[in-house]
């Protein structure tokens, strides 16, 4: 039926703050402004599409509850990524890094909003 995702939807309470999470931390660029409340964003290499939706009630930050997620494969080794992160001001949910296998760690942050998203990379 389905046989790719076209964009990730990330519904945030205030777009201009989003975008400059989204683009300026985490490196995505501006694909469509599409008025006030939404844009669409994509990575550098083109291969990771997000919808931004903002003017939306903030949501509760809960680890433990069923909620969509996505995860974003880090370029650097865990240290520097989660370095660069604390730099920016970025909320880490997880000090250090699980191990996922012998060549992957993952870690969560949150957005501004609390929406959390999963990050992997090399140890």
């Amino acid at each position: 039926m389905f046989h790719r995702i076209r964009a990730l939807a990330v519904y945030v309470t205030d777009l201009g703050r989003a975008k400059e999470f989204y683009g300026r931390v985490l490196g995505f660029e501006v694909e469509a402004d599409l008025g006030p409340t939404l844009c669409f964003l994509r990575s550098r290499t083109g291969g990771i599409h997000l919808y931004l939706e903002g003017g939306m009630k903030p949501g509760r930050e809960e680890r433990d509850r069923s909620r969509l997620g996505f995860f974003l494969q880090a370029e650097r080794p865990a240290s520097e990524t989660l370095a660069e992160l604390r730099r920016a001001g970025v909320r880490i949910l997880q000090e250090a890094p699980e191990p996922v296998d012998d060549d992957t760690v993952c870690f969560q942050i949150a957005d501004p909003d609390g929406n959390i998203i999963d990050v992997c990379c090399r140890p």
